[in-house]
C-alpha cells in the first residue's frame, strides 16, 4: 500500500503572481510529504544525528497537472518502485483534499554518509535494519500497479 503523508496547507507566501502555487513549492510539498516516510523506515532526523548518515535527492522530476491555490490542503503519496543497496527509486502524487491529483513526481533517493572522518559526504550502503524496512515497504508497495507515467521520457507533443 502506498504511503500517504499528513495534510499540508498551502501558505500565502508560496503563491505566485498568477494566483496559484509557484512551481518551486511543489518540490517543497513533495519533500515535506516524504519526511514522515523517512522516519517510518528509520532514516529521519534522529537517524542523521545518531549515525551521520542521511538521504540526498539524486534526481527528481515533477509533472504539473492542475493548479492549486492558497489555503488548499494536500497530501503527498510515496510509492517505492525499487530499492538497491545505496538508493531507492520512488514515485509520488500530490493529492488535493478533494481527491484529485495536482502533480506527480519521480525520484531517486541516495543514502549518504556525511561524516568527513569516513570520507563523506559519499553515497554509502544502508545499514541492515534500514534496508530490511525499505525492502518490506517495497514488497507492500509492489501490491499496487506502477503508475503509467513512471519512467516516461520528456518531450514535446506532436
Amino acid at each position: 500500500m502506498t504511503y500517504l503523508s499528513p495534510d499540508m496547507t498551502l501558505r500565502p507566501e508560496w503563491i505566485d503572481y498568477n494566483g496559484h502555487l509557484n512551481m518551486a513549492y511543489y518540490g517543497v510539498l513533495f519533500d515535506l510529504g516524504s519526511d514522515p516516510f523517512a522516519d517510518l523506515v528509520g532514516m529521519g532526523e534522529t537517524y542523521l544525528k545518531a549515525t551521520g548518515c542521511t538521504t540526498y535527492t539524486g534526481e527528481f522530476r515533477i509533472r504539473y497537472l492542475r493548479e492549486v491555490h492558497e489555503g488548499a490542503r494536500v497530501q503527498a503519496s510515496l510509492r517505492l518502485l525499487d530499492v538497491g543497496p545505496k538508493a531507492y527509486h520512488y514515485a509520488q502524487e500530490l493529492i488535493h483534499a478533494d481527491g484529485w491529483v495536482a502533480a506527480t513526481a519521480e525520484g531517486i533517493s541516495l543514502h549518504v554518509d556525511q561524516d568527513p572522518g569516513r570520507g563523506g559526504p559519499k553515497v554509502a550502503p544502508y545499514p541492515v535494519e534500514v534496508k530490511a524496512k525499505l525492502d518490506a515497504a517495497l514488497a507492500d508497495h509492489q501490491k499496487t500497479p506502477v503508475p503509467d507515467w513512471v519512467g516516461r521520457p520528456m518531450g514535446l507533443r506532436r
